[in-house]
């Protein structure tokens, strides 16, 4: 039965939202109308949700959140081990969900499984995006019948990713933190501290020290060009964003990321560990290996190490196992690739694989702490250097004046 978002006026004149399920607007407002409300706006989940998102253009269409997707499969999972029918788990879900989007997006699944179509084809149809390797493990799952079973894993896995995700978001946090209140101080300093200081020096008889001209000229350069320098920063960092969204601009950006020392096991780890949970998922639930392979690239975020993943399909269909496919890629870390050689020996590559993951993504977290203890100390020198300097500027002049009264 379809769902319907409503808008509607109680008899004090309250605006109410919400949503319903009937065969057509005419019921819904009949149904509003016993409830004593006044409709005001009734639109079908999917027009009302394209519309919120302007239309159909892919650009338009969101991704729903990692967390939102792992609550979502986990709440899944527990309705239909419970002996739930999918349908009615669906309605359950979709009144109860927390945000707007949710609401929209799980309504929409339960009309489409109401109409016919099944879990994966309802993801691939609703008007918001959803990774296509939990599309693909869901599918995988509803055609060997252990649609449980595999939401199942396919919650641990998400949480997995949404885990390790906001470990390496809070673990940027200070130092980014950091840098912004670095660059305040800095502008503080040129704009109204160093101007004011400047008056105490305009009575001088004598030449100041370059330090300090060279802080005035920066001074003076900031108070009267910060539009034209604000609109270059704009400029620079929409190049860079243009440059990202093309295909080989973000390849090269990428091979130079991978070739920055510190930084290349970071990223290195983060994707192996990314790869290998999906990939491991995905055979686990019963996908061919090299659709699995194929929709596990997709997960791989950095296109240099994308390009090897998809080189790694066509190996495979050619004849040569998984573990020979990842050495010819060439960056997959030692041990995982002494699993998965070990697995595909015993008939175990699912569950190496994920057995890897979870060692990469405990050393991931471990790396990312490691990067901000160096860069923590880095960021405090940098800015003590620049604090130090300003305040050696201003502080020279007064010395050498001290020096002309004592004589």
């Amino acid at each position: 039965m379809p769902a319907f978002e409503y808008k509607a006026l109680s008899a004090s004149g309250k605006q109410k939202k919400g949503l319903l399920e009937g065969d057509s607007e005419k019921q819904i407002r009949q149904l509003l109308r016993d409830q004593g409300l006044v409709p005001t706006s009734i639109e079908p989940i999917n027009k009302a949700a394209q519309h919120h998102l302007g239309g159909n253009n892919a650009l338009f269409i969101p991704q729903i959140k990692t967390a939102e997707l792992s609550l979502f499969t986990r709440e899944l999972y527990t309705l239909l081990d419970a002996g739930t029918p999918l349908n009615e788990a669906l309605k359950a879900m979709s009144q109860q969900a927390e945000s707007k989007q949710m609401t929209r997006f799980v309504a929409t699944l339960h009309t489409k499984v109401a109409e016919g179509h099944g879990l994966a084809s309802a993801m691939n149809q609703a008007p918001y995006r959803v990774p296509t390797d939990v599309i693909a493990t869901i599918q995988a799952g509803e055609e060997s019948g252990y649609l449980d079973k595999v939401l199942s894993r396919l919650a641990e896995s998400i949480e997995q990713r949404d885990q390790l995700n906001k470990k390496m978001k809070t673990a940027l946090i200070y130092p980014v933190l950091m840098v912004v209140v670095a660059v305040v101080i800095v502008f503080f300093l040129m704009i109204y501290v160093v101007p004011k200081v400047v008056k105490v020096f305009d009575n001088m008889q004598q030449d100041l020290p370059p330090l300090t001209q060279g802080l005035l000229s920066f001074s003076d350069f900031i108070q009267h060009q910060w539009g034209w320098l604000l609109a270059l920063i704009l400029a620079v960092w929409g190049a860079f964003i243009w440059l990202l969204r093309q295909p080989k601009g973000r390849y090269k950006v990428h091979a130079l990321l991978l070739k920055t020392p510190g930084l290349k096991r970071f990223l290195i780890y983060s994707s192996s560990a990314r790869w290998a949970r999906t990939l491991g998922v995905l055979i686990s639930s019963g996908v061919a290996i090299q659709d699995a392979l194929k929709i596990s690239a997709e997960v791989v975020t950095l296109e240099p190490l994308k390009k090897a993943v998809l080189k790694m399909v066509e190996d495979v269909r050619e004849g040569e196992a998984v573990g020979q496919a990842m050495i010819k890629a060439g960056f997959f870390p030692p041990l995982l690739l002494n699993l998965v050689r070990t697995g595909e020996g015993k008939g175990q590559l699912d569950s190496m694989l994920l057995k890897g993951a979870k060692h990469y993504e405990f050393s991931v977290e471990t790396a990312a702490n490691t990067l901000v203890s160096v860069l923590e100390p880095i960021l405090i020198i940098i800015m003590g250097a620049v604090v130090l300097t300003v305040v050696l500027a201003i502080m020279m002049p007064i010395f050498e004046m001290n020096q002309m009264v004592g004589q």
